[in-house]
């Protein structure tokens, strides 16, 4: 996994990267330290790209583990609504492959699994505009869904009152605090050592609705 995840970052040229894998909290533990000592300098990344580590969406639950939102795509600033599941799609459709092909010899079936997989990334390559474009439309949609309801929220919080009297110096203190504390745990490198501010203890909040498919 570190050579193919270190070959495929020699041609990246961006200072920030989302690592989604399925065991990203057992194989990003050490990955810093194996990157300057053991991977050979062709494919050794830069310290100043940022690595972020994530869980697809349907195998986080899994994991049972504690703290485990810190993996949660819903956490990570930037992606969106994606769950990371795309590279686990294309085996569904495929699955009678299997059966059609398994009288043929090995090259043979080696050629039909070929034709089928390069015609799936077909289709995605051409229709890659529509689906974007759809995606950007639903995405602009739900972010002015989520901003309406943080200002809503913030409001609740900044006319909370006590015996029917609002502190407002109080309570925008109160606000700008976990504003704060939430924007310094996002920001942390891996692995972070601030308390997380999503922590819920034996709730999960890997999978949220609706999906934005990417």
């Amino acid at each position: 996994m570190d050579y193919v995840f270190g070959s495929a970052m020699r041609s990246v040229g961006v200072s920030t990267v989302v690592i989604s894998y399925d065991i990203a909290c057992q194989w990003f533990i050490n990955l810093k330290k194996r990157i300057n000592e053991q991977w050979p300098a062709e494919i050794r990344i830069p310290n100043s790209i940022k690595l972020i580590p994530a869980i697809p969406k349907l195998h986080e639950p899994m994991h049972e583990t504690a703290n485990h939102q810190v993996y949660s795509l819903n956490f990570i600033p930037g992606v969106g609504a994606s769950d990371c599941e795309c590279p686990e799609r294309v085996w569904s459709p495929h699955n009678a492959l299997g059966n059609s092909t398994k009288t043929q010899g090995p090259g043979s079936r080696h050629d039909v699994l070929d034709d089928h997989f390069n015609f799936w990334n077909w289709e995605k390559y051409t229709n890659i505009g529509l689906t974007l474009a759809r995606k950007y439309k639903a995405a602009v949609a739900e972010r002015n869904l989520q901003t309406e309801a943080h200002c809503g929220l913030c409001a609740s919080i900044l006319g909370q009152s006590i015996n029917g009297v609002v502190d407002v110096e109080k309570n925008t203190a109160i606000l700008a605090k976990w504003e704060a504390i939430c924007t310094q745990w996002e920001s942390e490198d891996f692995p972070k050592s601030s308390k997380n501010p999503y922590q819920m203890d034996d709730v999960c909040m890997s999978i949220s609705a609706p999906f934005i498919f990417i």
